[in-house]
């Protein structure tokens, strides 16, 4: 058996999944397995996979569902496939450099307490066009050693998720983690989805140390049906972030890894956050019930917070 499985869901990728598939063929590390679940794309997804299965069936195999289950259910279903010691997930529109396997599973080899590794990345456009200043720097708590995501959730809730070094696609990491804490789930709303892969590597790293390779080896791809893309500066983005803050404060409360006072503060604060974008969201749609609905919860969830809020907003508006 190979030592790596590597996972590529596929919906709708007719496009790009050609060359996400040849990026995989041309790392120089070879001791891996491919897996394919496709989800019952409309476009030639599934024919274009099952060519590469056919053209290299020791290495390739190709799952279709009977059925469309959604991004998360596929996840979760190619991980049920993927048995051997190592594992890593691949969008089907993202690209590895050559040497991405190899200098991950390097690291997994030098770190044993290491459970996932993630290098830098740098945004692509549709037209494979690197998008300019879009490559991450690391911060130095995270820079070529271990780490825990435990002193990010102790930065608080609004600086968690300061740090874009935690992104699918990126990571290696064991396979037998899923069995320990569990695999990808719904946060609160199934419309937020694309925020399990965040939830679910803040909760590996309370459990295991986290190593980040400091050489962009990844290209992630920005285009117009991209997650990524469609939800920037909209509800559904301010709804995703709630969420991921607001599962993440709740596990590392419920691990005792954070106190109450701590939980407490934060997680108000989380909430009033999003409440205060959902009423002028309410407002801007001239929906004068809800709006004053969600601010008398407001103002019981934080009476001080909310008037000195809107206080500050009345005398800067005059």
């Amino acid at each position: 058996m190979p030592r790596l499985s590597i996972l590529i869901p596929v919906y709708n990728a007719e496009r790009y999944i050609a060359k996400t598939i040849e990026s995989v063929l041309a790392q120089t590390y070879t001791d891996w397995e491919l897996i394919i679940v496709e989800d019952k794309s409309s476009d030639k997804s599934f024919q274009i996979a099952k060519q590469y299965e056919a053209l290299y069936p020791e290495k390739i195999k190709v799952y279709q569902n009977d059925s469309n289950l959604g991004m998360l259910q596929n996840w979760n279903k190619g991980i049920d496939l993927c048995k051997n010691e190592l594992f890593v997930k691949l969008d089907a529109d993202d690209i590895w450099l050559p040497t991405f396997l190899e200098k991950s599973i390097a690291v997994l080899d030098q770190y044993p307490e290491v459970g996932l590794v993630f290098t830098k990345y740098v945004n692509i456009d549709a037209n494979d066009s690197i998008i300019p200043n879009t490559e991450i720097t690391l911060p130095d708590f995270a820079t070529e050693k271990p780490f825990s995501t435990i002193p990010l959730v102790q930065l608080g809730q609004d600086k968690m998720l300061q740090y874009p070094i935690l992104r699918q696609g990126l990571s290696v990491m064991r396979r037998a983690i899923f069995d320990e804490i569990g695999k990808y789930r719904f946060l609160i709303s199934k419309d937020t989805q694309a925020a399990t892969d965040t939830e679910f590597y803040f909760r590996l790293g309370l459990h295991h140390a986290i190593y980040c390779i400091n050489e962009t080896l990844y290209h992630y791809r920005i285009h117009a049906t991209s997650i990524s893309k469609t939800d920037t500066d909209s509800q559904l983005s301010s709804k995703k972030m709630y969420e991921i803050k607001r599962c993440i404060l709740e596990y590392f409360y419920a691990q005792k890894t954070i106190d109450t006072p701590f939980y407490n503060k934060n997680r108000t604060q989380v909430q009033f956050n999003y409440n205060v974008f959902l009423i002028q969201k309410f407002r801007k749609e001239k929906n004068s019930s809800k709006m004053v609905s969600l601010l008398v919860k407001t103002v019981f969830l934080s009476p001080i917070k909310t008037i000195t809020f809107y206080y500050k907003r009345y005398k800067a508006s005059e």
